[in-house]
Parts: C-alpha cells; sequence; structure tokens
C-alpha cells in the first residue's frame, strides 16, 4: 500500500460521477448503483497499474485488455505527441499518409508471402468484421454473389460487434444479442485434450481437424462459402495452435 493517488474529496466525487453518468464495460451495475464502491484505476507504471486509494495491481484486472508495452512509458508517450502535433488523425479514405505506408510496409515485411496489402482496422473484432464484409463484397464484384457463408471453430472467440459475434463459437457470449448475423456455420475446434479421437495422435488429430473444414465446406458447397476463419483464441481459454498434421 502506498500513499492515495487523490485526495478523499476527489475520490468521492470521482465516485459520484461514475455512479451517475458511466456505463462500464463487462460490469454489474447494479451493485454500485447501491452505493458499493467503483474500483478506480488512476494511473500505470510498466506491468501495474494503481487505483485512487494507492494500491497496485499487476495489469490484467479486466483480463483481455492489457498494455502488453507497458505503462507510464515516457518514449511512447512523447512518439504520440509528435505525431498528434503532426496530424492527430485522418482517414485513408483515398488518401494516404507516410506513417500508415510505412506500417503497411513493415507489416507486409513480416507477412508470408502473397500476404502483401494492408487494410487498417481499430482493433481485432472490427477486423473480423472488415474480412467477412470484405469476402462477401469481393465475391459479389466477381459474380459469384451465393459465395457469403463463412466457416470458424466451436469454442473460438472472434469479437463482440454483430458479425465477428456470429463468427464466435461461444454459445454464452452470444445468447443475450441472438438473433445474429446468419450464414456462419462451426466445425470443431483443435484442442487435442479434449479431443473425442486421436487424442494419443497429434498427427491424426491434426487431420482430423483439417477434415472437418473440407467435410462442412462440401456440406454447405463449395459455391455458397466465402471464407474461413480459423483464429484458435478461445477468450479466458487462452490460445491454442492446431497439432502438427493439421
Amino acid at each position: 500500500m502506498t500513499e492515495p493517488d487523490v485526495t478523499s474529496q476527489q475520490h468521492d466525487a470521482m465516485q459520484r460521477a461514475a455512479r451517475d453518468h458511466l456505463w462500464m464495460h463487462f460490469a454489474r451495475h447494479s451493485g454500485s448503483q447501491g452505493g458499493a464502491e467503483i474500483p478506480m484505476i488512476v494511473r500505470g507504471d510498466g506491468p501495474y497499474v494503481y487505483d485512487s486509494a494507492g494500491r497496485r495491481y499487476l495489469d490484467g484486472l479486466s483480463g483481455l485488455f492489457t498494455v502488453q508495452a507497458g505503462h507510464g512509458r515516457e518514449e511512447l508517450a512523447q512518439a504520440a505527441a509528435k505525431q498528434a502535433a503532426e496530424l492527430a488523425y485522418f482517414p485513408i479514405w483515398s488518401y494516404a499518409h507516410p506513417k500508415a505506408v510505412e506500417l503497411a510496409e513493415r507489416l507486409a515485411a513480416l507477412a508470408p508471402r502473397g500476404l502483401d496489402r494492408v487494410f487498417f482496422t481499430t482493433g481485432g473484432g472490427d477486423a473480423v468484421e472488415s474480412a467477412w464484409k470484405l469476402a462477401k463484397q469481393y465475391f459479389k464484384m466477381t459474380g459469384r454473389p451465393t459465395k457469403h457463408k463463412v466457416i470458424s471453430r466451436a469454442v473460438a472467440y472472434h469479437g463482440t460487434p454483430h458479425g465477428a459475434l456470429s463468427l464466435t463459437g461461444l454459445p454464452e457470449l452470444k445468447a443475450p444479442y441472438e438473433p445474429l448475423v446468419p450464414s456462419a456455420f462451426r466445425v470443431p475446434n483443435t484442442n487435442i485434450y479434449r479431443a473425442a479421437e486421436h487424442g494419443d495422435d497429434p498427427e491424426a488429430f491434426g487431420r482430423w481437424a483439417a477434415d472437418r473444414i473440407e467435410e462442412a465446406i462440401e456440406f454447405e458447397g463449395a459455391d455458397t462459402v466465402a471464407a474461413v476463419f480459423l483464429e484458435p483464441v478461445q477468450n479466458a481459454g487462452g490460445c491454442f495452435p492446431p497439432p502438427p498434421g493439421y
């Protein structure tokens, strides 16, 4: 415990304002509306964050949105300030700007051969949403409008926008928002430790998991499937890459 970062008067004022005006993400609000104190994070330093009472926590309280680069990085703040002083924000709508070109070139150099173009989005869910829309638009513009279905894995997380949530294979996350976007279909995931068969043979299990994709495409009709999303991220379950043979 260290010294508080705010005075008790400031703390009380923030609590009142938070209860009256702030709608927190992924939060149960009944307690705070009944007068329970809302945890108030006021600053960070490296891998730690501090609340208004001076208590220190290892960053990760939110479970999903830790700052991997660390908090309080003066060089990052200076770089952001320098960019904002030159150009705070400008959409890449028929115009380019130097930093977008530079980053796109760097990412293309790191990507596998043939992945040469970069479409920037605001985050993971938006990226999934954009990829699905891009695939559907491409096939419509090339004369194949029936190719609109997408295949993803069960127990896999793809984001919270409606399209990305439709691809997510975690039913309990989707139920409050159904009906979602149609045309999304699921295949078994690559968790070999839960394998119903071939659990003792990674290569055989990898081939089995890959075959389920082909099976789904053939069942739905290859002329109706636009994309396959195989991100193995499972939200709080972590990320389990496919086994050998996949």
